[in-house]
């Protein structure tokens, strides 16, 4: 997560499902994975606004937080901090910046911060690291690690990953990469996947602890009938 994302059409969505997620009585953890840009002002990352200016399209899936956004927006208030103040959702916040030199330091500062919670929202730029990543311990700042997941998994907290499409790999190759990893490694109780399409493929996967599993069964239904034009939900066959 990057501070110029905030109130772009992903983060629309990314709030929509997290408000859903509070709505449902689960206590709810955000690790930012924040980074910091090394060239702020020179790329085009949040720049998906315009749907700001559509509220007859855009506001109906969530009017509160569609205005709250368009505020940000409009007055240049696009931060981390911005959000975690606004009182869209109550949450555990660990917004410290992530990088190669202080991970490890940095991933216990993360545990520590989001211990009081059932599950634990992810939001790495990019998503989970590669098979190949994992195997040569090679993850950058933009990616989560499967061990990192597997930390808040193994403590009991279901965890909700963001996972973004890269430009060259194909949607099912994308998604089948992270069930991989869950078949392989994190062995969840129940997976669950929405899929935001809108501009790029984003998908929000939701590795659920038993205990968790009717709660989140909920929000993701509910997610995917209200927000219905910009979500789908994805069915992932079981043998």
């Amino acid at each position: 997560m990057q501070d110029n994302y905030v109130g772009d059409i992903g983060d629309y969505g990314k709030y929509g499902l997290l408000r859903n997620v509070t709505a449902a009585g689960l206590r709810l953890a955000v690790n930012w994975y924040r980074v910091v840009p090394t060239r702020p002002g020179k790329q085009e990352d949040g720049k998906y606004t315009s749907y700001l200016d559509k509220p007859e399209v855009y506001r109906q899936y969530d009017p509160e937080l569609f205005d709250c956004l368009a505020g940000m927006v409009h007055q240049q208030k696009r931060n981390i901090e911005e959000v975690e103040n606004s009182g869209l959702f109550a949450a555990y916040f660990f917004s410290d910046a992530l990088t190669l030199a202080n991970r490890a330091k940095w991933h216990q500062e993360a545990l520590r911060s989001t211990a009081g919670a059932d599950v634990v929202f992810l939001d790495p730029d990019n998503g989970l690291e590669s098979a190949r990543m994992h195997q040569h311990r090679s993850a950058k700042e933009k990616h989560t690690t499967w061990q990192e997941i597997k930390d808040y998994y193994d403590r009991g907290q279901s965890v909700i990953l963001y996972q973004h499409r890269p430009q060259m790999t194909k949607k099912e190759v994308c998604i089948q990469g992270v069930l991989d990893f869950q078949d392989a490694f994190l062995h969840a109780d129940h997976t669950l996947l929405l899929e935001y399409p809108r501009y790029t493929n984003r998908y929000y996967f939701m590795f659920a602890h038993q205990n968790h599993i009717p709660a989140l069964e909920c929000v993701h239904r509910t997610v995917a009938q209200t927000w219905k034009g910009l979500c789908n939900a994805i069915d992932i066959c079981r043998p």
